[in-house]
């Protein structure tokens, strides 16, 4: 079984006590009010939503710049809002050349990726969590080149539902997988584009060979811009008015598989508007033609598919 190395290992995968989580809050909230209003800040700039210098009238976020440990500090504010929800380092005030720690905020506060820059680019440990805390990745640069990246991915309770790790210099590539109670179900070890597949069933190892890395998600024949198309010819947008549905925007969500043959089959609606909406956007995903199915490690496997629709209703 592949290690994943310690300093990429997601900090969730073991539980936390109550007090552990306390006292993260407890530091988070500490640490963003020292950095707000611990400082004195000795220039101001102005940028739009794509965080370009623009003219303080049309400014989305502010900028506010000092000096710190020989490099020049500059922490993001949003003008409504206020909150700061990102810092970076630069070689002077000129912001031209990033240097040295960065990190960015979620909007509840907690970090939402953090890692260093060398002369412009991104360099040695940087990750990324979600805005509940758990690790999404982490990566390895060099020169700006992510060498080795684990990614994580959960279940709806929390627990790691798979992890990969890739390592370019060494042309590897692991995945391992577990059930939703945190059960290990499945590895994959690949050198190169040769791999072992170990699959876990009540205590039975199966192992299969495996010849190729190729991934493909399952996709509509023609691409997405065919999909569009045949959502928008065969929808009936004045169900919901039909069945005088109140006004307002409603996003009908739907999930459906895509087997290995293509067919769709278990097509669930996964919100509740009613007035016909989710049965509308069932009835054109059920009868529509066969998809091409996703591909995994160069085999057709089955894949969920989620479809969002909107709806709007003007008044009557």
């Amino acid at each position: 079984m592949f290690t994943l190395p310690a300093y990429l290992i997601h900090p969730n995968m073991q539980a936390q006590s109550f007090i552990k989580k306390l006292l993260f809050a407890f530091l988070t909230s500490f640490c963003l009010l020292h950095i707000c209003i611990g400082q004195t800040y000795t220039h101001i700039y102005y940028f739009d939503k794509d965080l370009a210098v623009t003219k303080e009238r049309d400014a989305i976020v502010i900028g506010k710049g000092f000096k710190e440990e020989g490099l020049y500090r500059l922490d993001y504010f949003g003008r409504q809002e206020g909150e700061l929800f990102l810092f970076a380092h630069f070689i002077d005030s000129s912001l031209k050349l990033l240097q040295g720690p960065s990190t960015r905020f979620h909007k509840n506060g907690r970090v939402e990726n953090q890692g260093n820059f060398l002369n412009d680019q991104k360099d040695g440990l940087w990750q990324s969590w979600d805005n509940k805390g758990l690790k999404k990745d982490s990566a390895i640069y060099q020169h700006g080149k992510a060498i080795r990246v684990a990614v994580f991915k959960y279940n709806k309770n929390g627990m790691v539902n798979y992890y990969s790790l890739k390592d370019s210099l060494a042309d590897t590539f692991t995945t391992i997988s577990y059930n939703d109670k945190g059960i290990l179900t499945s590895e994959v070890f690949f050198k190169g584009q040769l791999g072992i597949l170990k699959t876990y069933d009540s205590g039975t190892v199966k192992l299969d060979s495996l010849y190729t890395r190729e991934e493909r998600e399952a996709a509509f024949v023609g691409g997405q811009a065919a999909w569009i198309r045949y959502l928008q010819k065969n929808l009936n947008a004045n169900t919901p008015v039909n069945n005088r549905s109140p006004r307002g925007k409603f996003q009908v969500m739907v999930k459906f598989i895509v087997a290995k043959d293509g067919s769709i089959s278990e097509v669930i609606p996964q919100t509740k508007f009613g007035y016909g909406m989710e049965d509308e956007v069932v009835r054109i995903i059920k009868n529509g033609p066969k998809w091409e199915p996703a591909v995994q490690y160069g085999r057709k496997v089955n894949a969920y598919r989620r479809q969002p629709v909107t709806f709007i209703v003007e008044p009557y």
